[in-house]
């Protein structure tokens, strides 16, 4: 044993060198249990060396080895630690293989610091400051990664197991938990300790303690530059513990803070010092090392609001102190507590805003009043203090405060309660205009001159207490009424359980009143927001009340049979809510769940089965005719012949006519058997023709907006509408609303019902799919692929007709079931409730709530997400695209017969058939053309006055066999070309005329698409480049009468003008076309053809699906029809509009004044904007769709005006404290109603019976339409006899085709054989 060194010291500038040896149990008194080194050259250990069990003890560091290398007078560690950590070089073994040397520390110890390492001084650097800082806690090795030279194993000491420097500094414990702001009279709360250069915190081992305190000073600025005794505010010393840590605020050293007084204009001002230094210092050096003070700027805290700042003088420091409870304080920092006034309760801080009012069955209830801090001349001491004077008293109470003009005492405020016979529901304000409600001697207050005369219906027994008499409805118990005004909150899972009904605060017949204007500040506090509206309707001296649901309240707060709750809102046991209304359950509910649960799943499974499972399960239309195909192209029979056995007997006896009469009427009968199956379901190619689906969408869709009538519209329908609406209901799908299934859910809480209303589309959906889903597996394992399944494309297209007509039907059900989470009534005293369940809380006040999360989910997923996906599901089917090309086609139709019709005409074009071809550009056939217009023209020309006339034109078009000749169109075709003004064409003019007919003709032949015209620039600049205003023609119009009528020559040159700038015009738009691009000038046409539909030139008809776009719209009619193909093309998006107007009306309204005057008439305004806008748009394709939506919409609106009409007699009743009565006048008027209600129903039916041949009318007109066709048939068959007879030639032309092919020839192949020749027309023009 040794002071340093246990085992080797070395000293001086010594070099050694160590080889393969062990240190084992040395032990050294201060530094080094086996080595300790002061030489500048590192100790070399060659080999494997161990130091293992030495000790430094009773203070000691270092276990195993101490470096003892510091610079001169210094405890700074010597630069030659750099180099080498702890001067140690561990070397391999000469010879031997890398790694050989290594320096093993085990279950050495060190008291103080270093179990394994020490340096005795501080701030080391290099390679000792790297290993210090990286050497593991615990076992190891260094370094970690590379070849090891260092391992650690079982080394102890006070600080630093393996490694350790000197203390170095002072430090904070926890630097981001250090308090920098102190309320005068708390205890310090720093912590501190010392640390080494390696960052540990240096202790002793055991329980020793270092032998050193740190001080916790407080100074006015600068501790360091204080003279002594000046200054200091606090100073203490305080220990370091076993832990090495200095915990101040263990020791509670209380801190004061200086400040001073002063009195400007009166008002006592106290001063306090901004800021303090609180410093933190080492007694004495600890091992030699003298460290720097710690110091923080402390600012202050201000006294807590039940506190004064009390001194012992006014120059003095001082601390915080706590009021008495029954004293307040108004400001902590400068005032001094204060006696709490008469009327007020006092918590030590503050005059709480509610007095304690004792109720009949002796508990307490808090009432709000309201106090105010204003400056008080204290007349003792001639000072200004601030005190709280009282402001405003609730409800039932007048104000007392003093004279203002001898007021001394602001103690004795106080409110006083209105005696007996009198009350008053107006809060008593100090503020308020000429103080009504304000006495100044209390015992003016309780003779009850300023309060009210008790109401007439009611018993007033001082106070604000209205008690309601018979014939009144009084609402919430008592004890409901004062949980709420406690703020003990209804659990969200709580349902509303009956309680005998007492007598509160006045209601009115037909209303609910809780007397929420007199709760307490707690209350009002707890519901934010409805203070300010409480306090508006006491200061008007009115009784808030609350409406009931219709039929609810009988008056005499008595709830209608079956009924119970908060406003009568619940359903007694028994009785189940179905539409709004409370029905009686059979005694026996569980016979009525097993029966519903029987008749429910034969429904369901047969419904289930013909919507899904039918179709994969029955041979469709198209696949009896592909198995007929096939059996005849494997040489089967032909089929065999079903023609009516009748008409077989005829043509066998040599009857023809008649069997051809008998064939006629059969085949009518056939169509009309077809028709009646087709109105059952079974004849798909009658729907085409009758839009039965679009009927019945409409139906469906206005008994859907009806039902929900007595639900969004919640008022005392007459008994017939209510009947009509139940009955309707089931049109929306939902079972749930009828009676009987209602009882079954009665039993289920609101959060299930949800559940259960939300959860039946994906379950519906996935039911529907399943048949999708079995035929695509078929498909894989038997067919070779998902899609070759025979019956794939049957099922998948029923698969999307069945789910988006679900959809449809579904739709406004999930909405309201959505939604109505959302609406919510405040009921005072009962809390904020749900309308759909008064025995729920309002979600809305709890957002973290399953039923507010779920709600809110499902509001985006069904009212917004259905219509939106189905949109887009109609736009993945190309219906925009579609739509759009069906419309460009239109257009270009619309186009070109306007332009035909502007170019030319019937007249001049069946006139240019007989002149073949136009001039060419080769002199040849100019002379050629030339000839035959020369002819043609001398021809016409009847009374050879060298000029054609439109009649003389139309006497030989006559002869040419054309019946209709419109002579207007032929001057308007002239006066393009008549130059001279004199209403005949000359020769001259003639000539130029037929050519450009004929090169206009030769242009367009009327049966072109939009895809040909959008390829062929030359038709497309015809197009663009004309004239569709047609204002050189009106120009020449009205040149040709100015000439006519003499006008002045100047007048016509002017017109003449015109006209050349209307025809530059037009040439500047052809030159315009030519310089276009082929896409620009696609696009430039169809946007003038937007123009011109929009000016009326063009028009666009009605367009419907008709096929035309092919199979990609057989497709998307086959699966998403429903959607869309009752609607004209370019209103394909109507039904999302539908989908919407069923949202606001179901759904959305019962968010606006739900049961007033105002939401009927939204109602009625929103349906009448729908019936515009559907009047407007026309959207249906077919105009007996939009006939019966019109209808069915105006029905809405009149039901509607209707609800508002009873809403106002009903509110005039209720003002009146009497039911309004059903008079001989209103029950025809609702019959009526009901009437209109009741025609939509049998609208479809009477539209599909109006158009079936069963129709005795149709029938009538039928049998005149064939009489008749039999009648010409037989005159000309006996006209052809006689002809026959008399010349001896059959009259039996060729078949129908071929004679139709020689009629069209004659009259177009120009000048041929068939052509005018000299005979046959009478033009004598030669071939």
């Amino acid at each position: 044993s040794a002071l340093n060194g246990g085992a080797v010291l070395i000293a001086g500038k010594s070099a050694a060198e160590i080889v393969s040896t062990t240190f084992e149990a040395n032990s050294a008194g201060s530094c080094g249990g086996g080595l300790a080194t002061s030489s500048p050259t590192p100790v070399k250990l060659t080999g494997p060396v161990k130091f293992s069990q030495n000790r430094a003890e009773d203070g000691g560091s270092g276990g195993a080895f101490c470096s003892m290398n510091t610079l001169e007078n210094s405890l700074v560690c010597n630069p030659d630690l750099v180099k080498k950590p702890f001067m140690i070089d561990v070397q391999d073994l000469p010879g031997g293989a890398a790694g050989s040397g290594k320096l093993t520390l085990e279950n050495n110890y060190a008291s103080s610091g270093g179990g394994a390492l020490f340096v005795k001084c501080i701030i080391p650097g290099g390679a000792t400051k790297d290993m210090g800082g990286a050497t593991p806690v615990g076992d190891g090795f260094y370094p970690a990664k590379g070849l090891a030279r260092f391992a650690f194993s079982g080394n102890t000491a006070g600080y630093g197991s393996n490694t350790a420097t000197l203390p170095q500094e002072l430090v904070l414990h926890e630097p981001k938990m250090v308090q920098f702001q102190y309320r005068p009279g708390e205890p310090i709360t720093t912590k501190l300790h010392i640390s080494d250069s390696f960052g540990q915190q240096v202790k002793m081992d055991g329980t020793d303690r270092l032998p050193v305190t740190v001080s916790a000073r407080i100074c006015i600025g600068s501790c360091e530059s204080m003279v002594a005794g000046q200054g200091e505010v606090f100073n203490s010393a305080n220990e370091i513990d076993s832990d090495g840590l200095c915990d101040v605020g263990v020791q509670n050293k209380v801190l004061v803070w200086p400040a001073s007084q002063s009195t400007v204009s009166k008002r006592a001002v106290r001063t306090y010092q901004p800021l303090l230094t609180l410093q933190h210092a080492v007694s004495a050096p600890l091992q030699g090392v003298t460290m720097d003070p710690v110091q923080l700027n402390i600012s202050r805290l201000p006294c807590n609001d039940d506190e004064q700042f009390l001194q012992a003088s006014a120059s003095a420091t001082g601390v915080c102190e706590a009021c008495l409870e029954a004293e307040y304080i108004i400001d902590p920092d400068q005032s001094q507590c204060l006696e709490c006034p008469t009327g007020g309760i006092c918590n030590g801080s503050t005059v709480q805003d509610f007095l304690l009012e004792t109720q009949d069955d002796g508990s307490k209830l808090n009432l709000t009043i309201l106090w105010e801090i204003i400056p008080f001349n204290v007349v003792a001491s001639d000072t200004e203090e601030d005190r709280a004077r009282l402001i405003e008293c609730p409800a039932g109470y007048l104000l007392v405060r003093g004279d203002p003009l001898n007021d001394l005492r602001p103690q004795d405020d106080q409110c006083a309660k209105c005696p007996a016979t009198y009350y008053s529901t107006r809060i008593a304000s100090w503020n308020e205009i000429g103080q009504p409600l304000v006495d100044w001697k209390l015992a003016d207050a309780l003779t009850g001159d300023k309060c009210e005369d008790c109401e007439p219906g009611a018993v007033c027994t001082g106070g604000r207490s209205v008690e309601p008499k018979p014939g009144f409805y009084s609402g919430a118990p008592a004890a409901a009424r004062r949980r709420v005004l406690h703020n003990r909150t209804r659990p969200e899972s709580s349902r509303w359980e009956p309680e005998p009904h007492s007598n509160i605060d006045v209601g009115v017949f037909g209303w609910w009143s809780t007397g929420a204007l007199w709760e307490s500040s707690s209350a009002v506090r707890g519901r934010a927001g409805r203070k300010n509206g409480r306090r508006a309707a006491a200061a008007a001296g009115t009784v808030q009340v609350f409406r009931c649901p219709a039929d609810a309240c009988l008056g005499n707060g008595q709830c209608a049979d079956g009924r119970t709750g908060p406003v009568c809102g619940l359903c007694k046991q028994g009785y189940a809510m179905a539409q709004e209304r409370c029905e009686p359950c059979a005694e026996d509910v569980g016979t009525t769940i097993a029966l519903g649960a029987i008749v429910g799943l034969v429904v369901v499974s047969v419904g289930y089965y013909m919507a899904a499972w039918r179709v994969f399960f029955t041979s469709t239309l198209h696949e009896r005719n592909l198995e007929e195909k096939k059996r005849i192209a494997e040489g089967g029979e032909e089929e065999e012949d079903h023609r009516f056995i009748l008409v077989k007997l005829c043509e066998s006896r040599g009857w023809e006519t008649l069997a051809k009469r008998i064939s006629v009427y059969h085949r009518w009968f056939i169509l009309n058997t077809k028709t009646l199956r087709g109105m059952a379901g079974g004849n798909e190619a009658k729907k085409d023709n009758l839009p039965i689906q679009g009927l019945m969408k409409i139906l469906i869709g206005f008994y859907q907006v009806l039902s929900s009538f007595m639900t969004t519209f919640p008022i005392k329908w007459p008994e017939e509408q209510e009947n009509a609406m139940k009955f309707t209901k089931i049109l929306a799908f939902d079972v749930v609303a009828v009676p009987g299934p209602s009882c079954v859910v009665a039993q289920f809480s609101y959060q299930q019902k949800l559940l259960m209303y939300t959860m039946v589309p994906p379950a519906v959906l996935i039911a529907l799919v399943c048949p999708l889903t079995l035929c695509m597996v078929l498909g894989h394992f038997r067919h070779g692929g998902w899609d070759k399944h025979l019956k794939y494309e049957a099922v998948y297209a029923n698969t999307w007709q069945m789910a988006v007509f679900f959809l449809f039907l579904y739709y406004p059900t999930v909405s309201v079931a959505s939604l109505k989470s959302f609406s919510c009534q405040e009921l005072g005293a009962e809390g904020n409730l749900l309308q759909a369940d008064f025995s729920v809380a309002c979600p809305i006040d709890n957002p973290a709530s399953f039923i507010f999360l779920y709600s809110a989910t499902v509001a985006v997923l069904y009212p917004i997400g259905i219509p939106v996906g189905l949109y887009f599901a109609m736009r993945s089917y190309g219906i925009p695209q579609m739509a759009a090309a069906l419309r460009r086609q239109a257009i270009c139709a619309s186009l070109i017969s306007t332009y035909k019709r502007h170019t030319s005409s019937s007249e001049m074009e069946h006139l240019t058939n007989y002149l073949g071809k136009g001039p060419g550009d080769d002199e040849k056939s100019q002379l050629r053309f030339k000839k035959r217009c020369r002819t043609l023209f001398k021809n016409m020309d009847e009374d050879g006055s060298g000029t054609l006339s439109a009649e003389e034109i139309a006497h030989q078009l006559s002869k040419l066999d054309m019946a209709k000749i419109e002579i207007r169109a032929l001057e308007k075709m002239m006066m393009t070309y008549d130059t001279d003004l004199t209403g005949e064409l000359s020769m001259e003019e003639f000539e130029p005329m037929m050519a450009d007919l004929l090169a206009t003709s030769s242009k367009f032949d009327g049966l072109e698409t939009w895809d040909q015209v959008a390829v062929n620039e030359t038709q497309m600049r015809l197009l663009f480049s004309h004239d569709w205003m047609q204002q050189e023609e009106a120009y020449h119009r009205l040149q040709t009468k100015m000439v006519r009528e003499g006008e002045k020559q100047q007048l016509v040159d002017k017109i003449g003008v015109e006209i050349q700038k209307s025809r530059q015009t037009m040439h500047d738009k052809a030159l315009e076309a030519d310089s276009l691009s082929k896409s620009v000038l696609r696009n430039r046409l169809l946007f003038l053809a937007d123009q011109l539909i929009n000016k009326g030139i063009i028009s666009v008809p009605q367009l419907s699906w008709d096929g035309s776009g092919g199979e990609k719209e057989d497709l998307a009619r086959l699966h998403v029809g429903f959607l869309f193909k009752n609607y004209e093309v370019t209103k394909w998006q109507f039904e999302i509009l539908e989908m919407w107007r069923k949202l606001l009306t179901t759904s959305v309204l019962v968010f606006f004044y739900k049961g007033s005057i105002l939401q009927l008439a939204g109602g009625f305004f929103l349906m009448f904007f729908f019936l515009v806008l559907t009047m407007r748009m026309r959207p249906f394709a077919d105009v007996r769709l939009e006939k019966m939506q019109i209808w069915a919409l105006l029905v809405l609106c009149i039901t509607l005006f209707y609800g508002v009409i009873l809403n106002a007699d009903q509110s005039v009743a209720e003002a009146n404290g009497s039911t309004p009565q059903q008079t001989q006048l209103g029950t025809a008027v609702s019959l009526i109603i009901l009437a209109f209600q009741m025609s939509v129903l049998f609208l479809p039916f009477a539209t599909i019976i109006g158009e079936s041949r069963l129709n005795p009318l149709n029938v009538w007109y039928q049998f005149k339409e064939l009489h008749t066709e039999a009648i010409e048939r037989a005159k000309e068959e006996a006209e052809e006899a006689r002809v026959e007879r008399e010349t001896g030639v059959s009259t039996a032309g060729p078949p129908q085709g071929q004679a139709t092919g020689r009629r069209k020839s004659s009259l177009f192949s120009g000048f041929g054989v068939w052509g005018l020749g000299f005979g046959g027309w009478g033009l004598g023009v030669g071939g």
